[in-house]
Parts: structure tokens; C-alpha cells; sequence
């Protein structure tokens, strides 16, 4: 019995030790714990500024001694410069375009942190296109923050009416074809477009067909076989009327709520926006872009915006916790994603539950499917010279011009601008 009562005393000893072994490991823990604290001031655009402040609000319920400021500019990304020589401006972080990483960090060399070490333990969860884009001899200066792959958004219900099985369309000229049929007989807008610069029809074609403004090269790409072809597209939808231009992505969606539209290329954004229209649910449904042959490729993704940390911020520390955080924290992804239509780049979120579940509005697993598109998606080469070759293309590659010009004439008169640029 003796013996007995000296083994349990020993035991209870051992489990007291040990016990008191984790505590203190525990308050150490939290004893040596860094407090975040500080200011973070952060430059972007409006419509990526309630994005960035929902993540700025969660970011302080963790640590209440930082402040965020989010302050809003009009076109960031042609402004970077400014921005950072500015006195008024304490710009820690700075939101730029996926087409615009090249040119910032060469226009402004040695100016923004290097986020390698940051990125590298999510490399793998990360989308790896984005990360070649921000990169520069191996080393990385922009943590990306989002991206558009893109659907056919189309009225199920008019398709219906018009005996038209939307399925069945395949390639862009089933495509045209529906097109042609549902224009005669509605006299609606088929097809609509933002002239805006990640809307760019001739762009998201070109994507498809794994090219850009420039090639794999880097070099102009205008005059390929690839272009030739793209072009005919757009060629056939503005000569017949097929297509029509609106300013901005949220006058399309207006007139697609008054029942102006029958069908668009659309982004995640579109796809929250539209849902704020109740009436349209079950109207409205989504599909991958046409093919340019039978089972040729119909995934297309276009754009997306970083973040770049100003090097002489005064406390790089901070901000990459802040970045890390917005990429990282599970619930914000889901939340900045119904919300705001903000898709993420971290794949880790496709796999959710919540993710994969059904949308009542489109009767479809919406985003399962944009995420199916993003990783089917080709890259494009953004080199630092492609905001310039773009605002060329776009003032000469105009819905007007295509229907009175040849294309190779359109393809002189844009390489003719790019020499006295």
C-alpha cells in the first residue's frame, strides 16, 4: 500500500513539473512577443479602398495599437513617383496594377522593400504567375492582392426564348452565330464592353491565345499569326453591330439591370455587383469565354493589383505582418471575396467549403468555376514598357477604326506611334 501511495505521489510531482514547465514556457512565449503597433498609410484606388479597409479593420481587432489610413488617388499606378517624392504623402504601402509592376519598379529603382523572404513560406499557395510578374533576377518587390479571371455572363432566360442552348456554344463563332440571331429578333445590346484597361477585348483574345501586346520575347507581338487571327473577332462584332462600348464596368452593369444587355465578359467584380440586383436572379447565368476552335483553350485571366512596400517606411516590420495577414487569414479571403467580388490569390481558399457552394443567383458554383478558369489561365508578359505600348494600341486600335481600316494598317499606324514616343 505504501508503495502504491509513493508512485501516485510521484506521479502527481511529475504532472506538477511538467505543468509548471508549459506555463512558463507560455508566459515567456508571451512575454517575448513582439506588440505591433504603429501607423500604416496606404495609397490606392477607390475601388480597391473598402477592400483594403475591411482588411485594415480585421488587421486592428488582432492589434489595436496600429492605425491604418487608406488614402484614395486617382490613377496610382502613372502616379507612383509623385507619390513617393511627395511630402504630404507618408505612403507605406502602394497598390499597382499587375501591367504596371515592371515599369514602377524600374522607373522608381531601389525604392521598395523585397518581399522574398516574406513570400517564399506561401510560394507554393500562391499563384506562381503573379509572383513572376513581381520578380526581378529572382528577387520579389509586390505581394499581389488580387485577380480577374473572366466568364461569359449571359440571360439565360432570352437564350431560352431565342431556342438557344447556351451549352452548345463552343467556339466564338457559335458565338457570333447566337449573336446574330438574338440581335435580329431583341434588338438588344448582345455583347457588352468597358473601355477600360483590363477590359480590353482585343487583350483578354490575345490572352487566350497565350500572347500579349508583346511575346514570350518580349518582343512586339502585333504582327504574329496569332494577332491576325484574334482580330477577326472584334472585327466581325463591331461591323455588325454585335458589340457595344460603355465607359465604365458599373454603366454596364446599369444597363444590364434595365434589361439593356444580353451578354458580357465579366469579372468577379461583376459578379457581386450584379447580384445587388435582386430581380436578375435566375435571369443571369455564367459560362467559360467561347473557344477560338473546338476544344481550344477558354481560359482567360486579366489583371489584378499588388502591393508594394515603400522601402523607407519606418517600420517594415508592420507592413509585412499587415500583408501577410491580408493573405493569409481565412475568413477575410471569403469575406473580401461575397462582399466585393475580390478574388484571391491564394489557392488555399479554393479548396473551402464555402467557396465551392452553390450561388442561387447564377444556379452555379460560381466561383469554383472562376477558380478552375484562373489556374487554366496563360500568363501574359508585362514588360516595363507595356502601359506605353497599351495606351498606343488602345487610341488606335478604336471600334472605329477597325471598321473602316485594315489591320495591317492599324499595325503600321501603332508601330509608327511607338517610334516617335
Amino acid at each position: 500500500m505504501k508503495i502504491y501511495r509513493k508512485i501516485v505521489l510521484f506521479l502527481i510531482l511529475v504532472i506538477i513539473i511538467i505543468l509548471a514547465f508549459f506555463y512558463s514556457q507560455r508566459k515567456n512565449g508571451e512575454t517575448n512577443k513582439e506588440i505591433l503597433k504603429g501607423k500604416i498609410e496606404i495609397i490606392t484606388d477607390e475601388i480597391h479602398r473598402p477592400q483594403l479597409k475591411l482588411a485594415a479593420d480585421r488587421f486592428k481587432l488582432l492589434h489595436e495599437k496600429v492605425n491604418v489610413d487608406i488614402k484614395v488617388l486617382k490613377d496610382v499606378d502613372n502616379n507612383v513617383k509623385s507619390i513617393l517624392n511627395n511630402s504630404q504623402y507618408d505612403a507605406d504601402i502602394i497598390t499597382v496594377d499587375d501591367s504596371y509592376v515592371k515599369y514602377v519598379l524600374s522607373e522608381n529603382s531601389g525604392k521598395f522593400l523585397e518581399v522574398t523572404n516574406l513570400i517564399n513560406p506561401y510560394k507554393s499557395t500562391l499563384l506562381s504567375n503573379k509572383i513572376n510578374n513581381n520578380s526581378i533576377k529572382g528577387k520579389v518587390y509586390a505581394v499581389p492582392w488580387d485577380t480577374y479571371p473572366r466568364v461569359l455572363i449571359y440571360r439565360k432566360d432570352i437564350f431560352l426564348s431565342q431556342g438557344i442552348d447556351a451549352e452548345a456554344i463552343k467556339t466564338w463563332s457559335d458565338y457570333i452565330e447566337a449573336g446574330r440571331k438574338i440581335n435580329k429578333n431583341t434588338g438588344k445590346v448582345f455583347v457588352a464592353n468597358t473601355l477600360d484597361d483590363t477590359s480590353d477585348i482585343y487583350l483578354l483574345l490575345a490572352n487566350q491565345l497565350g500572347t500579349s501586346y508583346f511575346n514570350k520575347k518580349g518582343e512586339l507581338d502585333f504582327q504574329s499569326s496569332n494577332w491576325n487571327r484574334l482580330v477577326e473577332i472584334p472585327n466581325i462584332l463591331y461591323k455588325e453591330g454585335l458589340i457595344k462600348d460603355f465607359n465604365s464596368e458599373s454603366e454596364l452593369i446599369a444597363k444590364a439591370q434595365a434589361n439593356e444587355i444580353v451578354s458580357f465578359i465579366g469579372n468577379p467584380v461583376c459578379i457581386t455587383d450584379l447580384m445587388k440586383y435582386s430581380e436578375g436572379s435566375g435571369k443571369w447565368a455564367i459560362m467559360k469565354l467561347p473557344a477560338f476552335e473546338s476544344g481550344g483553350n477558354r481560359d482567360v485571366s486579366l489583371g489584378g493589383v499588388n502591393l508594394l512596400i515603400n522601402k523607407s517606411t519606418s517600420s517594415a516590420n508592420l507592413m509585412q505582418e499587415f500583408v501577410k495577414f491580408t493573405l493569409m487569414d481565412d475568413k477575410l479571403q471569403m469575406d473580401l471575396l461575397n462582399y466585393y467580388g475580390r478574388f484571391p490569390v491564394n489557392m488555399n481558399v479554393y479548396n473551402f467549403v464555402d467557396f465551392n457552394k452553390n450561388v442561387s443567383y447564377f444556379n452555379s458554383e460560381v466561383w469554383n468555376l472562376f477558380a478552375v478558369i484562373e489556374t487554366g489561365s496563360l500568363s501574359i508578359n508585362y514588360t516595363k514598357d507595356f502601359p506605353k505600348v497599351r495606351e498606343i494600341t488602345e487610341n488606335t486600335l478604336t471600334s472605329y477604326n477597325i471598321k473602316i481600316q485594315d489591320f495591317k494598317t492599324i499595325v503600321e499606324n501603332i508601330e509608327n506611334s511607338l517610334k516617335h514616343k
